[in-house]
């Protein structure tokens, strides 16, 4: 009797020794809209585009802070306005200035030929003056759209007059590394991705 009596006391020791580490290793970060690759971010590829500012606009440059990145073009008549709207509530709604520090906003034209970087800069800073917006050859577009999963198309009429620009919502975050890190599908709703940011960035 006693010899059980002394298993039991054992067993609970260990299943308690057990339950101790579990509460205490890190738990999953809780994210309310983002798919988050962790261990599977992917590094960006070698691209060159340039920014609203005449900077260079590659995975160099965007080393060093978290990078949210819209892709669109200003003749968008509903989502590309829609989307910024919502980015500008967003930025809003996060009251940690560190937070907002260490995020940057880029929206990337995926129709180079009539989005200037004048005419970018105009169009993301009625938003938010913060707003940063890039653009380059479409061959170079292609390598980072490609590796984040962007679609995107350039439907021309017969005779090439007009065209129509097909594009995806998708935000694709970019980690401190310049690694795709997660991505916010559509439907996007401001104070999930404000939440889901202030975790991450203050993880």
């Amino acid at each position: 009797m006693k010899k059980s009596y002394l298993l039991i006391a054992v067993l609970a020791t260990v299943l308690g020794f057990s339950a101790a580490l579990w509460l205490l290793k890190p738990q999953p970060v809780p994210l309310q809209a983002i798919t988050w690759f962790g261990e599977q971010a992917k590094p960006l590829p070698a691209f060159e585009l340039t920014d609203q500012n005449g900077n260079a606009f590659n995975p160099d440059t965007l080393k060093g802070r978290w990078q949210l990145l819209f892709f669109g073009y200003t003749n968008c008549p509903d989502i590309c306005p829609d989307t910024l709207q919502m980015l500008a509530n967003m930025v809003a709604q996060i009251k940690d200035p560190e937070v907002l520090e260490q995020l940057q906003i880029t929206f990337i034209t995926v129709d180079p030929q009539r989005d200037q970087l004048d005419k970018m800069k105009s169009y993301v800073t009625y938003f938010n003056a913060d707003f940063n917006s890039a653009r380059g050859p479409m061959d170079e577009l292609n390598k980072l759209t490609n590796q984040l999963g962007i679609l995107h198309h350039i439907d021309r009429s017969e005779d090439g007059s007009k065209y129509e620009v097909a594009h995806s919502g998708a935000l694709a975050l970019i980690d401190p590394r310049a690694r795709y890190i997660g991505v916010f599908s559509t439907p996007l709703d401001s104070g999930k991705i404000a939440h889901d940011l202030s975790t991450i960035i203050n993880s």
